[in-house]
C-alpha cells in the first residue's frame, strides 16, 4: 500500500471525489459535503491532516483524517491538539491488520511530526478495538446514547434566555468565543439556553425534531422533568437524546430512559508528547455531533 499525506485545504479538497467514494463503500450512503468541508476546509485553527492509503492500482482504500482542535481553561489558557476523524478501510481490505496498521501508523507519526501533543476520538466500535488494542488508545468516557419522553405533555410556556457564553462551567472544555460558535453551527445552528432560571443546556435541533442534549448542568435535578418538558413544547421537539453523563448530572435513573438502539458513545485519547488535561466532557468535542 502507498502512503500519501496531505498537509494543506488545498491538497484535501482535491481528493473530496476520491474520498466520497470510499466512504459510499465503507458505510453504503452517501458523504455528507456539507458537513466534511466544515470539518476539513473551514476549521478556523488551521490544516488537516490526511493521511491516504492507495492500493498497487492506484485505488484509493484507506483514509484518515486529523483536525486541529483547542481546549480552554477559565483563564483563557489554550490546550492544542488533534481530533481523529473519517478513519476508513475499504471493507475488502479489512482481512487481517496490516491496512489499517500501516495506514494508522503513518497517521499518527505525521501527528507526532506536526508537534501534536495528543489526539482524541469519538471512534466507532470497529475503529475503536483497532485503535485500543492496536495502538493503546485510553478510554475517557463510555457510555450510551438514551431518549427521553415526558409522561404527558409538558407546560406550554417556559422561559428561555441565551446563556451569556457557549460553554457551561469552568472546567476545561471547548472553546466559547464567537468563532468557535460560527464554525461549530456551520450546518446546524446550536442552542445555548437557560430553561426556567435553572436548567442550563447546549442543545441542538434536528430535523427529525429531536432535541440532542450536547451539555447540560442544574442545580435542581426534582424540577429536570418538567424544565424539559417545557422546553420540547417551546421549541416543538418531541423527545430529548442525550449522553448517560449528561442524563445522570441531570438527575435521572438511567433505568428509566430508553436506550437509543446499541449505540455506544466513546471518547478516548492517545498521549503523542503530552497527557491531556482534566476535561469537561461535551458531545462539542465530538465530530459527529
Amino acid at each position: 500500500m502507498r502512503i500519501e499525506i496531505l498537509h494543506s485545504v488545498e491538497e484535501a479538497r482535491a481528493i473530496l471525489d476520491e474520498a466520497a467514494n470510499l466512504f459510499r463503500v465503507c458505510f453504503n450512503r452517501e458523504l455528507d459535503r456539507w458537513r466534511w468541508s466544515q470539518l476539513y476546509f473551514l476549521n478556523p485553527y488551521g490544516p488537516p491532516l490526511v493521511t491516504l492509503g492507495y492500493s498497487d492500482e492506484g485505488e484509493l482504500i484507506g483514509h484518515s483524517g486529523m483536525i486541529p482542535q483547542k481546549l480552554v481553561d477559565a483563564s483563557g489558557r489554550e490546550y492544542d491538539y488533534s481530533l481523529s476523524i473519517s478513519l476508513m478501510v475499504d471493507p475488502r481490505r479489512r482481512e487481517g491488520f496490516a491496512t489499517f496498521y500501516t495506514l494508522f501508523s503513518a497517521a499518527t507519526s505525521a501527528a507526532r511530526e506536526r508537534g501534536v501533543p495528543f489526539l482524541l476520538a469519538f471512534p466507532n466500535a470497529n475503529s475503536y478495538l483497532l485503535i485500543k488494542h492496536g495502538f493503546g488508545w485510553r478510554d475517557l468516557v463510555e457510555s450510551r446514547l438514551y431518549d427521553w419522553c415526558p409522561e404527558q405533555p409538558g407546560p406550554t410556556t417556559a422561559s428561555v434566555v441565551a446563556l451569556e457564553r457557549f460553554r457551561l462551567g469552568d472546567e476545561i472544555g471547548h472553546p466559547f468565543d464567537a468563532t468557535y460558535r460560527q464554525w461549530r453551527s456551520y450546518d446546524c445552528p446550536y442552542r445555548a439556553e437557560v430553561v426556567n432560571d435553572r436548567l442550563a443546556l447546549i442543545y441542538k435541533l434536528a430535523d427529525d425534531r429531536i432535541l440532542t442534549v450536547l451539555d447540560a448542568q442544574t442545580d435542581h435535578p426534582d424540577s429536570v422533568t418538567h424544565d424539559l418538558g417545557a422546553l420540547l413544547a417551546h421549541t416543538g421537539a418531541t423527545r430529548v437524546r442525550m449522553s448517560g453523563v449528561h442524563a445522570r448530572a441531570l438527575g435521572f435513573d438511567l433505568a428509566t430512559l430508553s436506550q437509543h438502539g446499541d449505540y455506544r458513545l466513546r471518547l478516548c485519547y492517545a498521549p503523542l508528547t503530552a497527557e491531556p488535561p482534566t476535561m469537561r466532557f461535551s458531545l462539542l468535542l465530538s465530530d459527529v455531533f
